[in-house]
């Protein structure tokens, strides 16, 4: 080799094996950063999956808790004891979490196209008038209550039509100011709290002021409101 030749390889070499642990270095700390945030993002789904762990009560502790801490409420209110034989749906907290997962994944994989149309799109909560079917409330585990079995009510619901002001003067005849449409409360063991809904049917056209979330905690002895 020649002699130029040969310092110009011997000299590369050198730079190689000297910019060799820099690199390995620089590599090492974009995978350690890399690693840190996928952890990061971990942990927080994990918190995020315990929070939105709401499952329902059992059947003897749903009625011990809406006739201590929900039913004395309505004897202040002009519906009274009046209750609504369906209850409301709960919350779908899965779909909740998986909406949130997408939002926080699409963030740390820098997915602008779903951030943005994130922003584009007004998301609208699903109306709070929809039935469980599958259950209804037992009037003896209730009490001082009277369930209200309106089918007219749910037939209304189902067609989306108004009822004539000759129709909504009967039905207030028949049931005074109105009844509440409450939810089979839903409980996150992790967050000790505790949500129900509710809606107050007055036959009324306006919704406003009708529909409330209602939120517990559960502490020595029974349940705190929050």
């Amino acid at each position: 080799m020649p002699e130029p030749l040969k310092y110009i390889t011997k000299g590369l070499f050198h730079a190689i094996v000297g910019i060799t642990p820099l690199i390995i270095i620089l590599l090492t700390g974009c995978n350690r950063a890399t690693d840190a945030k996928r952890a990061k993002l971990n942990d927080t789904l994990a918190k995020l999956r315990k929070h939105a762990a709401y499952i329902p009560l059992d059947s003897a502790e749903v009625y011990d808790f809406i006739n201590k801490y929900y039913l004395p409420g309505l004897d202040a209110v002009p519906t009274g004891r009046k209750v609504f034989f369906m209850p409301l749906k709960g919350r779908d907290f899965y779909q909740v979490y998986v909406q949130m997962k997408r939002e926080m994944e699409a963030k740390y994989y820098g997915d602008t196209l779903f951030s943005r149309s994130l922003t584009s799109v007004k998301l609208l909560p699903p109306p709070p008038i929809m039935f469980d079917t599958t259950f209804r409330w037992n009037s003896k585990k209730l009490l001082n209550t009277t369930i209200i079995a309106d089918i007219s009510y749910l037939n209304i619901l189902k067609e989306t039509q108004t009822s004539t002001i000759k129709e909504i003067k009967a039905w207030h005849k028949k049931y005074g100011y109105g009844y509440v449409c409450i939810s089979y409360p839903q409980y996150n063991p992790y967050t000790k709290r505790l949500l129900l809904r509710e809606w107050v049917e007055n036959s009324d056209w306006c919704g406003t002021g009708r529909y409330r979330d209602l939120s517990f905690t559960k502490v020595a002895g029974g349940w705190k409101a929050d």
